[in-house]
């Protein structure tokens, strides 16, 4: 059984990988789950370079599986093939695009094949997962705290979390921020605290694009 790896955008993913995704991976019979963030920034992505140079590292260590989980909200635009991606409609197969073209830029520059190579881009960033389920953001704020109202109108408008759109103004981060839907929302804090409410296994049945990847991740590893 191989390790898993996982470079991570920021703290939130971070956070969410320690506390929430591992505890579940290991249920599921991985022995080994370790993510940190991109090293030459401590966190946050401005430059494909710096995830590439991350990458490279990681999958020549021995039995392991290299993912990632970055958002493709604010993607930098230097990510290979990436204007060529944006002429795709739909925004799973987009992401699909990039994340192949991830892997096709480090084998090239290697000349080599990484079938250990595993990106992953969240649609369209890490706190849709944060709108999959009203409950439990009503079991941990008041009336005073939450837009309750204003936020199942949100959940009931797409057909799932990760089709919340990515404008600098209505992405999800947008829209729980700057106290537009939760008061004081803090992304770390708030929501990590509001996903280990929902349950990982929710937050599975809601996410479509994230199940997928968590599936692959759990038959991957065990190849």
């Amino acid at each position: 059984m191989k390790r898993l790896l996982i470079v991570v955008e920021g703290d939130t993913e971070k956070e969410f990988i320690d506390k929430v995704l591992s505890p579940y991976l290991y249920s599921k019979g991985l022995l080994s789950v370790e993510c940190f963030k991109i090293k030459h920034t401590k966190g946050g992505l401005t430059k494909y370079q710096h995830l590439k140079t991350d990458l490279i590292n990681c999958v020549y260590e021995n039995n392991v599986l290299v993912s990632t989980l970055i958002d493709f909200y604010a993607l930098p635009k230097d990510f290979p093939k990436y204007d060529d991606a944006l002429k795709i409609a739909n925004k799973g197969e987009r992401l699909s695009f990039l994340e192949k073209s991830i892997i096709e830029d480090v084998e090239n520059e290697k000349g080599s094949s990484f079938p250990n190579l595993l990106p992953y881009i969240q649609l369209h960033e890490f706190e849709a997962l944060v709108f999959s389920s009203i409950d439990s953001i009503r079991a941990l704020y008041s009336e005073y705290d939450a837009k309750f109202n204003e936020i199942e109108q949100v959940i009931a408008t797409y057909p799932n979390p990760e089709d919340i759109n990515d404008s600098p103004q209505t992405a999800p981060s947008k829209r729980l921020k700057n106290n537009q839907l939760i008061r004081g929302y803090n992304k770390v804090n708030d929501g990590i605290m509001i996903i280990e409410e929902t349950g990982i296994d929710v937050v599975l049945a809601k996410c479509p694009r994230f199940r997928k990847w968590v599936e692959t991740l759990i038959e991957k590893v065990k190849e």
